[in-house]
């Protein structure tokens, strides 16, 4: 009899939580919708749908090669919640570091029809930062919008220096953050490059 009290106490619970926000009741730690959007009483703004990191690819995988391009292709979601700010890209495995040509960074979607639609972008390595973390931020500006069509893309491309001089696998890390003056970056996933070596 107890449990049959506490499964009903707990559906009670469930849905007066569920309806707080239409409500208009502030919830400690839950987030407050609006417009479609996530943003948090402290300020922060989320993601409603996530970007998804669907591949990394290089034009060129020798080795010491000079005129590689590395396309990073994430998909957007239909309705993102919020406006999409910048990317982090950040190198997390490989046996040395790479170094990019940031101007000449590129950035474009890429709606179902195939079109490669420009978008104005600069990319920068974060003031101070330990070079150890070989972090790449993307801002773009302006946001990407939030809502757009369905299976649409957003492709990057990093233009390296050389590839590395070593073969291997590289593991590049990308986040997301939203727009907003306190956006909480989160984590997209890994992509990886695998370089050779041609003579062994």
């Amino acid at each position: 009899m107890l449990a049959k009290w506490y499964v009903f106490m707990y559906k009670k619970v469930m849905i007066l939580i569920a309806f707080l926000p239409i409500l208009d009741f502030p919830v400690l730690g839950l987030p407050i919708l609006e417009a479609g959007a996530v943003q948090l009483r402290d300020g922060k703004t989320y993601f409603v749908h996530l970007p998804t990191l669907l591949e990394v690819e290089s034009t060129v995988s020798v080795i010491y090669a000079r005129n590689a391009t590395y396309y990073f292709k994430i998909a957007l979601p239909q309705s993102m919640g919020e406006n999409l700010q910048r990317l982090e890209i950040v190198q997390s495995e490989g046996f040395e570091t790479i170094d990019f040509r940031l101007d000449e960074t590129i950035a474009y979607l890429q709606p179902p029809s195939g079109d490669r639609l420009p978008i104005s972008g600069k990319a920068e390595i974060p003031q101070n930062q330990d070079r150890d973390q070989r972090k790449i931020v993307i801002t773009f500006n302006p946001p990407i919008p939030a809502n757009g069509e369905l299976n649409r893309q957003l492709v990057v491309g990093l233009r390296p220096i050389r590839n590395p001089r070593y073969d291997g696998v590289y593991l590049f890390g990308v986040s997301a953050s939203p727009q907003g003056d306190r956006p909480n970056t989160q984590f997209l996933g890994y992509g990886r490059l695998n370089f050779y070596d041609p003579f062994r």
